[in-house]
């Protein structure tokens, strides 16, 4: 019996090792390099082993017919190789370096980035907002970069030679259509949303991805928080008025709500204006966020309204009295957009937008009301099918519905004109990261314009190629269309797309908390509205006939090394640029642009006061204007732009802050541009009068104060 036995265990275990299938190989990089210490299994067993020093493997397994081995290692792409086992022996694996590496080539030709979005990020979200001059308004921060313009009596972006209109806002991919809060004419605006809500913004300057569209220039994209990680609530106490702010939080929902109001009267009383209000602004607004975190998902319903209105008396040049001008806003706006998986190589993402705004004037006898309705669908899809190429492709659906009512009292008269317009597009991109050092992103667009039954089809493609450990070079070039502004498509039936054509070649360099970029940059203008002006300025005769350039050089320089507690950064933009749009009679420099712009800001913190000082020096060659006493149009240009500014932010307690500001602290006087009047006086020359701010500085000061179970949590961010 035990013979038996014995017999019997000796047959099962031979049996048994002779099931096992002998696997074994060599995993080396793309060069042939060997690669220690990657992991080879079979895919769902416990069988594998790691490489050695000279990339070799070897191990036992008792699985039999095809099988997944799957390899993966650090810093390249994992790999999987299917077939019978009894193959798999002396195999020789080539692994191909991974996108997610961190030394990684990054395109970076037009873009600027802020917060999280990248691993690039040119300013933090506390740069955003505590920005000497800024107080707390992005757009303001985001015109200290190079590539902007400064417009004084605007507050809007203008990019590279472009109006500011040829630059779109997105928050979290869907389409921003009134980004700027009403303002009286020629006072500036502010950016609509707070930034308390944004996690993140991506500023292009050009060559920006084929995913959007609609803008000549540039885009501003703001992605908004994602879950918060616990409940806080925050007040402030402002100089021009107050504001409540409150984060609940339950499992996998959480809401974001904030209100405020804004009332400049009583600020007004202890620095007037040198302009005569009736009413001075007075705001009230209210943003809120929801989140709900499904499991492979996350959605975002993001709403903002704001209700504006001021009265102001100004002086018209062709007019002995002043005009009065009686303005009432209200805009409302909402956002939803999801972000998700599918599987593990398909991503999905999706959202719809939709604004409504009414802005109501009277100019002395003359109501004008004006109605816009906007909406934006989205829908795209992104495939990973490694960690080196990234496939999306998507379409969206744009509708506008507006509508402008001219009235007068007496005489009796009423005139409208409304716009119907929608844009269907579809849009694809590639990005493909070849080895760390050299990155591809090709994207197409085509947009059918119902307004003009226009097709058109966008091309655009970057490369980037590290030329150091530290340092890359990036080229971008791409075409862009846009349809004119809503107001002039009122006017004419017969207007088309606008089309720049954008070159750019940028260097950029980032180490050890100091980032160098250098950008050149050439954007070709064609297809742009001409008009002509008669019955009293009245534009007619619309066409697509006009053209113009933009080229220059940005530079941008950023250290938090150097000096100890201080950070600061300097851009400095050189701008060429001419045009033949409107009713030019000739191309030459626009009225918004400046040949040179330099910004320098500073931060300095200084720990045993607990206070984060803050200091912004902002520079403008003149401005081109065209004096219709000279017999060259456009030949004359403003003085010099300067502006001083200085703030100061003080934690009194952990979680409770003061901070104030003030701008133009030198008190210099701006010129941003000139009114003549439209008939010569007696002696055959045209009047002006010069266009400047409504007082040469601003004061601001204000109380934040944060409610949390986390002592360590404030507004700094925020400021």
């Amino acid at each position: 019996m035990l013979r038996t036995t014995l017999a019997f265990f000796i047959l099962l275990t031979t049996q048994f090792l002779s099931a096992q299938s002998h696997i074994s190989g060599k995993v080396c990089d793309k060069k042939g390099n060997p690669i220690p210490g990657a992991n080879i299994y079979i895919d769902k067993t416990y069988d594998g082993a790691s490489t050695d020093t000279n990339g070799a493997f070897s191990f036992k397994s008792n699985v039999s017919g095809k099988q997944t081995l799957v390899v993966s290692c650090i810093g390249f792409v994992v790999t999987k190789l299917s077939k019978d086992v009894k193959e798999m022996q002396n195999l020789q694996i080539r692994l191909k370096e991974s996108v997610n590496s961190l030394n990684a080539v990054m395109i970076t030709a037009g873009t600027f980035s802020a917060g999280d979005n990248t691993k690039i990020s040119v300013l933090k979200p506390l740069d955003v907002v505590t920005t000497a001059g800024a107080a707390g308004n992005y757009i303001a921060a985001f015109k200290t970069l190079p590539g902007t313009t400064t417009v004084g009596e605007s507050g809007e972006l203008f990019i590279r030679g472009g109006n500011s209109y040829e630059s779109q806002t997105f928050i979290d991919g869907m389409r921003v259509f009134k980004p700027y809060t009403a303002s009286a004419n020629n006072n500036p605006s502010r950016a609509r949303y707070s930034p308390m809500l944004f996690k993140g913004t991506t500023f292009s300057t050009g060559g920006y991805s084929a995913e959007y569209g609609q803008a000549l220039s540039g885009v501003l994209l703001l992605d908004t928080k994602d879950t918060p990680i616990e409940e806080s609530s925050e007040i402030s106490i402002m100089s021009i008025g107050a504001g409540f702010g409150q984060v609940i939080k339950k499992d996998k929902d959480a809401l974001t709500v904030n209100a405020s109001y804004t009332n400049l009267a009583p600020y007004n009383k202890l620095n007037a204006s040198d302009q005569e209000w009736e009413k001075l602004p007075e705001k009230i607004s209210g943003e809120a966020i929801y989140r709900h975190q499904f499991n492979k998902g996350l959605l975002k319903f993001y709403t903002a309204y704001d209700h504006t209105q001021f009265h102001i008396l100004q002086k018209d040049i062709d007019y002995p009295e002043k005009l009065s001008y009686n303005t009432k806003e209200k805009d409302l706006y909402f956002n939803t957009s999801y972000n998700g998986s599918i599987s593990e190589t398909w991503l999905i993402k999706a959202g719809a937008s939709y604004s409504n705004n009414h802005n109501k004037e009277k100019i002395d006898s003359i109501s004008i009301s004006n109605k816009e309705k906007n909406g934006h669908i989205k829908f795209k899809l992104k495939r990973i099918p490694n960690g080196n190429i990234k496939l999306s492709i998507g379409t969206e659906y744009f509708f506008t519905d507006a509508n402008k009512n001219i009235s007068l009292s007496n005489p009796s008269w009423e005139q409208n004109y409304n716009l119907k317009n929608q844009l269907a597009a579809i849009f694809t991109e590639s990005n493909i990261l070849f080895t760390k050092n050299t990155a591809l992103t090709v994207g197409l667009r085509g947009e059918y314009a119902d307004y003009s039954e226009s097709f058109h089809l966008a091309p655009r493609i970057s490369v980037g190629q590290k030329v150091s450990e530290h340092g890359q070079l990036s080229f971008a070039w791409g075409e862009f269309y846009q349809l004119p502004q809503n107001r002039n498509l009122q006017l004419s039936k017969s207007l088309k797309e606008e089309k720049s054509q954008q070159y750019l070649f940028n260097y950029h360099y980032n180490n050890d908390k100091r980032i160098l970029r250098a950008e050149l940059y050439y954007k070709k203008y064609s297809d742009l509205m001409k008009y002509e002006l008669i019955n009293n300025n009245s534009p007619s005769n619309f066409s697509n006939t006009g053209s113009g350039y933009a080229q220059g050089l940005d530079l941008y320089w950023k250290d938090e090394k150097t000096f100890k507690n201080f950070e600061y950064w300097i851009s400095y933009s050189y701008l060429d640029t001419e045009r033949d749009y409107k009713n030019f009679p000739e191309r030459a420099a626009s009225n918004f642009s400046n040949k040179h712009n330099l910004s320098v800001v500073g931060k300095y913190w200084i720990g045993k006061l607990r206070s984060l000082i803050g200091i912004s020096y902002n520079f403008a060659s003149g401005r081109p204007y065209n004096d219709p006493n000279s017999a060259k149009f456009m030949s004359k240009e403003t003085k010099n732009y300067n502006n001083l500014s200085l703030n100061w932010s003080w934690l009194i307690s952990q979680q409770t802050i003061f901070y104030c500001s003030a701008t133009n602290i030198l008190g210099h006087s701006n010129i941003y541009n000139y009114d003549y009047s439209n008939r010569p006086n007696s002696e055959g020359q045209y009047d002006r009068q010069a266009i400047t701010s409504g007082t040469k500085h601003f004061f601001f000061a204000g109380l934040f104060i944060t409610i949390s179970k986390n002592k360590n949590k404030n507004q700094l961010k925020n400021l």
